[in-house]
C-alpha cells in the first residue's frame, strides 16, 4: 500500500476541519446563544466521551505501534490483532452505551451542575439521540489507526466530512424551514446519527483491502493483542483526564450565566481548527515512523524539525486569533452579516474566550507531539500521568478565573465592571445567572485562560522528561529563536492595525489576515528562518536540466 505524508494527512484533516466549522457556525447561528444552544453544546459533550475516551486518542497510542511492527514483518498476525482489538471496542462501547443510555439523566446531572427546568431536560433528551451515533464512531477510530499504519491518512482523516454534511445538509432546511427550539435540536441530534453510521461505512472496504488478513475474533489472551490491552489502560487513563478536563469546562461553564457554555464551544470550534490541521497531521505521519526507529538521536532529529516547524506555522494564526477573535466570530456566526442572529454582546466573548485559548497554541501543538514520542516506545503511562496533573491544574485555575471575569459584563461591545471587581468565591444568584434578559458576561474567558496556562505546566513536564530520557540538555537543537520572532513581530502588528477601527467584519480580518502572513513571512525571510527556507524550497519550481546535446537540437 503506498504510504502518504503529512501533506495528506493535512489534506484529508483540512476538509474534515474545514467543514466542521462550517458545522459549527450553523449550529450557533441557527440555535443561538441561549438555553438551546447550551443544551446542545453539552448533550454533544457527554455522549463524546466514548468516542473520545476509547477512540481514536488512546487507540492509536496503544494499537498503531504494536500494528505497524507486525504489519512489517507477520501481516497475518497484524490482521488477527487488528480483529481481537475491534471485537473488544465493540463489546466495551456496547455494554458501555447501554449503562449511560438508562442512567442518562444522573450523568448529565454530574456534568452540567449548574443545567436546571427547560435547559437540563433538553439536555437529557438530546443526550439519548446522540450517543447512539457516538457508540458508532468509536469504530470509525478503528479504521483510523489502520488506515493510519497503512499510512493512507487522507480517507480516515476526510471521513468525517459525511458527518458534518449530513447535519450541515439539516441546519440549512431547518434555517429556510424556519424550525425553531427544541424541534431544531432533536432533528439536528437525528442527522449526528445517520451521518455517524455513513462516515463508518466509507472507510470500511478500503481497511479490509488494505489488510485482507483482518479477521473478526476473541483471542484477547495472544501475545500482541494482550500488549496493546495493557497499554490501552493507561492510554484511556491519559485521555480520560483530557475528557475530564473538557467535561470539567462544561461542568464550570453551566455555573455561570446562560449562553456561557454555547459561547466557549463556539470558541473551542475556531481554536481546535489549527490543532487538528497541524498538530494531528505531523504526529498522525510521526507516530508510525518513530514507532519503527529505535536511534535515540534520529527520533530527536525528526522531534526538533517537526516542534520548530509547528511552532513557526501557528505564528500567524495565534497572532490573528489574538487581535481578531471577535470580527473572525461576526464573520463566522453570523453567516457574514446574511443571518445577523448572534449580537455584539456574545461575539465579544467569543472573541476574548478564543483571545485567551490561543496563548496555550503552541504548548498545546508541542505537547501532541512530544506525547506521541512517549506512545511509539509503548509509554503510555507518563502521557497519561501529565495530562492528569495538567487536567486539575487547568480545572483550579479556570473555577478561580471564571468567577473573577464573570463580574464583567459586555454592554455595547464595551465592558463594564472591569479593574472595579472584588475577589469572589461561588456563582452569581440563580435567577441572575439564567435570566435571559441581561447582558454576556466575561466568565468563560477565565475558563480559556485556565485551559491556556495548563497546556504550557503539560508542555513543560514533557519536555523535562524527554530530556531526561535522552541525556539532552535542549529539546531543539537550534533556531528557536528565529521561528518564535517572526510570530512576535505578527502579533504587535496585528494589535497595532487593529486600532484602525475598521466596521465590516470580512474586510477587517481579511485586512488583518493579509498583514499579519505578509509580516510573518517578510520577518522569517530577513532571518532565514529554517522551517521558511525549506518551506520556499519545496514549492520551488526547478527548470529540468537540458543536456548539451538537447540543448544545440533545440537551438
Amino acid at each position: 500500500m503506498k504510504r502518504s505524508g503529512p501533506g495528506v494527512a493535512a489534506a484529508g484533516i483540512g476538509l474534515s476541519r474545514f467543514s466542521g466549522v462550517a458545522r459549527s457556525v450553523l449550529v450557533t447561528n441557527i440555535l443561538g446563544i441561549g438555553l438551546i444552544g447550551d443544551a446542545f453544546a453539552a448533550a454533544q459533550r457527554v455522549p463524546n466521551i466514548l468516542q473520545n475516551l476509547f477512540g481514536e486518542g488512546a487507540l492509536s497510542a496503544a494499537f498503531v505501534p504494536e500494528y505497524s511492527r507486525l504489519l512489517e514483518s507477520d501481516p497475518e498476525e497484524a490482521g488477527k490483532l487488528a480483529g481481537g482489538i475491534l471485537s473488544f471496542l465493540l463489546c466495551l462501547v456496547a455494554g458501555l452505551t447501554a449503562v449511560a443510555f438508562l442512567a442518562t439523566e444522573p450523568i448529565t446531572r454530574s456534568i452540567a451542575w449548574g443545567f436546571t427546568g427547560e435547559r437540563f431536560d433538553l439536555t437529557v433528551q438530546l443526550v439519548r439521540i446522540i450517543i447512539l451515533g457516538t457508540a458508532v464512531l468509536v469504530m470509525s477510530a478503528w479504521c483510523l489507526a489502520i488506515l493510519n499504519s497503512h499510512g493512507r491518512f487522507f480517507l480516515g482523516y476526510a471521513a468525517p466530512v459525511v458527518w458534518n454534511v449530513c447535519q450541515i445538509v439539516v441546519l440549512i432546511v431547518l434555517a429556510i424551514s424556519e424550525v425553531r427550539g427544541s424541534s431544531a435540536a432533536e432533528t439536528l441530534a437525528w442527522a449526528l446519527v445517520v451521518g455517524s453510521v455513513l462516515q463508518v461505512l466509507i472507510q470500511v472496504p478500503t481497511v479490509l483491502r488494505g489488510n485482507r488478513n483482518i479477521r473478526f475474533n476473541l483471542l484477547w489472551r495472544e501475545s500482541s493483542t494482550a500488549v496493546v490491552l495493557k497499554r490501552f489502560v493507561p492510554a484511556v487513563a491519559g485521555r480520560g483526564a483530557l475528557q475530564f478536563s473538557s467535561f470539567m469546562d462544561l461542568a464550570l461553564a453551566s455555573l455561570l450565566s446562560i449562553g456561557a457554555a454555547s459561547a466557549l464551544a463556539a470558541a473551542q470550534a475556531i481554536y481546535l481548527l489549527p490543532v487538528a490541521l497541524i498538530a494531528t497531521s505531523v504526529t498522525a505521519v510521526e507516530l508510525p515512523e518513530l514507532s519503527r526507529s529505535a536511534n535515540t538521536t534520529t527520533m530527536h532529529e525528526r522531534v526538533t524539525k517537526r516542534l520548530l516547524q509547528m511552532l513557526w506555522l501557528i505564528g500567524p494564526i495565534l497572532a490573528l486569533y489574538f487581535a481578531a477573535g471577535a470580527p473572525i466570530a461576526d464573520f463566522l456566526f453570523n453567516l457574514g452579516g446574511l443571518r445577523n442572529t448572534i449580537d455584539s454582546g456574545d461575539l465579544t466573548v467569543i472573541g476574548f474566550a478564543l483571545g485567551a485559548y490561543s496563548l496555550g497554541l503552541p504548548a498545546l501543538l508541542s505537547s501532541r507531539l512530544l506525547q506521541s514520542v512517549c506512545f511509539s516506545t509503548g509509554d503510555t503511562t507518563t502521557p497519561s500521568r501529565i495530562a492528569l496533573a495538567r487536567v486539575l491544574l487547568s480545572a483550579g485555575l479556570g473555577l478561580v478565573l471564571m468567577f473573577q471575569f464573570e463580574q464583567v459584563v459586555v454592554i455595547n461591545q464595551t465592558l463594564v465592571g472591569f479593574g472595579d471587581w472584588n475577589f469572589v468565591w461561588g456563582p452569581l444568584p440563580e435567577a441572575t445567572r439564567n435570566a435571559t434578559q441581561l447582558p454576556p458576561r466575561l466568565g468563560p474567558v477565565g475558563l480559556a485562560l485556565g485551559s491556556a496556562m495548563g497546556a504550557w505546566f503539560e508542555f513543560w513536564w514533557l519536555r523535562k522528561h524527554l530530556l531526561s530520557k535522552w541525556s539532552i540538555e535542549r529539546l531543539t537543537k537550534s533556531g528557536l529563536w528565529k521561528h518564535a520572532m517572526p510570530a512576535l513581530v505578527a502579533v504587535v502588528t496585528a494589535l497595532l492595525l487593529r486600532e484602525l477601527k475598521i466596521e465590516q467584519p470580512l474586510i477587517q480580518v481579511s485586512f488583518l489576515a493579509v498583514a499579519v502572513v505578509a509580516i510573518h513571512v517578510a520577518v522569517s525571510s530577513i532571518l532565514q528562518t529554517e522551517s521558511y527556507s525549506r518551506l520556499v524550497s519545496s514549492l520551488s519550481i526547478r527548470r529540468p536540466k537540458i543536456k548539451p546535446k538537447q540543448e544545440e537540437e533545440s537551438l
